[in-house]
């Protein structure tokens, strides 16, 4: 098993060794020359072991240039099947938005790409409370940290305090309800924001029906290939110095 930051082949050209010290240690949450250029092309799984729709990376595939926040880049190969993994954080609308333009360009993405059943859902919710830290910290006389504000940080939080939806949730329809309702309401006591909270289970339960084919055990699916002597690549989201722990504390992404 190998690991990169991002396993697509990119237009900018080989990386220069001065290229490759800066993208180690960068601080950007956008790499765009990354420090492992490994092509997925040579890899049978392909599988996002952390992370969710942040700022991303352009990949280009002949005359096509597709913007992927959280698509693993080796669903640009036909042969490969690709995963997001139980580390991830998922907002499906911007899952099924990514994944929109491929099929016009020829590439086929159904029956290819699968979502680890313990992986952490993404709600719009996130996303209003991530805006709402931004704004405290910065009126409290302090300064912003500068997140994209797509949710990333709440999602992680509510995967740590035990208060998160899975995507395994979703093949259960009433405890998916549950948790949800749940989720939302605690997020609300804590940071007084207005929800239409049916308005959400209505469009997840339209969603569910074309998530449950992809939602697959993500452990069980890379232990088989692996066993069967499979290759397999890795692809994280961020570069050393956005980790949690060893980064640029408290400028880094909470993964």
């Amino acid at each position: 098993m190998r690991q990169a930051g991002c396993a697509a082949r990119r237009r900018a050209g080989p990386p220069t060794r001065r290229r490759r010290r800066r993208d180690d240690t960068q601080q950007n949450a956008n790499p765009r020359a990354p420090a492992h250029r490994t092509p997925a092309r040579s890899y049978d799984i392909v599988g996002r072991f952390n992370g969710g729709a942040n700022a991303g990376h352009t990949v280009v595939v002949g005359e096509h240039k597709f913007a992927f926040h959280l698509l693993p880049c080796g669903l640009i190969y036909p042969h490969t099947q690709n995963l997001l993994g139980n580390g991830t954080v998922i907002h499906l609308p911007s899952l099924f938005n990514e994944l929109a333009p491929l099929e016009p360009a020829g590439i086929t993405w159904e029956g290819r790409l699968k979502l680890s059943d313990r992986a952490t859902l993404l709600f719009d919710f996130h996303k209003t409370v991530d805006g709402m830290l931004e704004s405290m910290r910065a009126g409290a006389g302090g300064k912003s940290i500068g997140t994209t504000k797509q949710g990333i940080g709440p999602a992680y939080a509510s995967k740590a305090t035990r208060n998160s939806v899975r995507v395994g949730h979703l093949k259960h329809r009433q405890a998916f309800h549950e948790r949800l309702r749940r989720s939302i309401e605690d997020h609300q006591l804590q940071y007084k924001f207005e929800y239409d909270v049916q308005a959400e289970l209505d469009k997840y339960d339209e969603l569910a029906g074309r998530v449950q084919p992809m939602i697959v055990d993500g452990v069980h699916m890379v232990n088989a290939a692996h066993a069967e002597g499979k290759r397999i690549l890795a692809e994280g989201a961020n570069a050393a110095m956005l980790d949690l722990d060893f980064g640029t504390f408290p400028f880094v992404t909470c993964v």
